[in-house]
């Protein structure tokens, strides 16, 4: 069923390229918002994996601690509500009253700060992971490895996200109408997550 999250994401991908296209063409927000949040949704599918990974491991080991599973359900609702939240905002930003898209921008800003989060509590997982690899199978092992190498080009595209929204005026790091330089490095640093993936 693998087959089926790399269908969505790259709907998701195709979706942003035609949105960005269009962007070009147009002066309208709501397509400009739209844009926005269909180029960056790509990130969501990609930390998701990454908890996936974190899952394979904890349903491998035999006497796992409670607060790790704890740890994971936590981790699990803060992914959910971190992406409910950049929906909503996103959706508000493209609105034609001003308190609306200040509520938006509020809601996107909350959203991602629930995503740092979340990706501290994997970071915390995996650091736990390491500390017991003596522990682990052959197999977590190997997936804890590979979880290692995906995580810092993960981080990387996060805080670029991150200086994003709380830096909007700052257009270095607009996605659509900033300089290229930033865009393409940090680009380049996911392209080469993927080929260690």
């Amino acid at each position: 069923m693998a087959w089926i999250i790399l269908t969505f994401f790259s709907i998701i991908r195709t979706t942003a390229g035609i949105l960005v296209i269009i962007s070009e063409k147009s002066s309208s927000t709501g397509v400009m918002i739209a844009s926005v949040i269909f180029f960056n949704a790509g990130v969501f599918p990609l930390i998701a994996a990454t908890l996936g990974f974190i899952q394979i491991i904890v349903a491998l080991i035999q006497n796992m601690s409670p607060q790790i599973r704890q740890c994971l359900v936590v981790s699990r609702v803060l992914f959910i509500v971190g992406i409910g939240l950049t929906i909503a905002g996103g959706a508000l930003e493209g609105s034609d009253t001003d308190n609306d898209v200040l509520i938006g921008f509020k809601l996107v800003k909350a959203g991602y700060i629930i995503v740092v989060v979340f990706v501290g509590c994997l970071l915390a997982m995996q650091v736990y992971f390491w500390t017991q690899r003596s522990c682990l199978s052959v197999t977590s092992r190997t997936i804890l490895n590979a979880t290692a190498l995906a995580t810092p080009f993960i981080v990387v595209r996060i805080v670029y996200l991150f200086l994003f929204v709380f830096q909007p005026s700052d257009l270095r790091w607009s996605d659509l109408r900033g300089p290229i330089t930033p865009f393409l490095t940090m680009g380049l640093l996911i392209a080469q997550h993927v080929d260690f993936k």
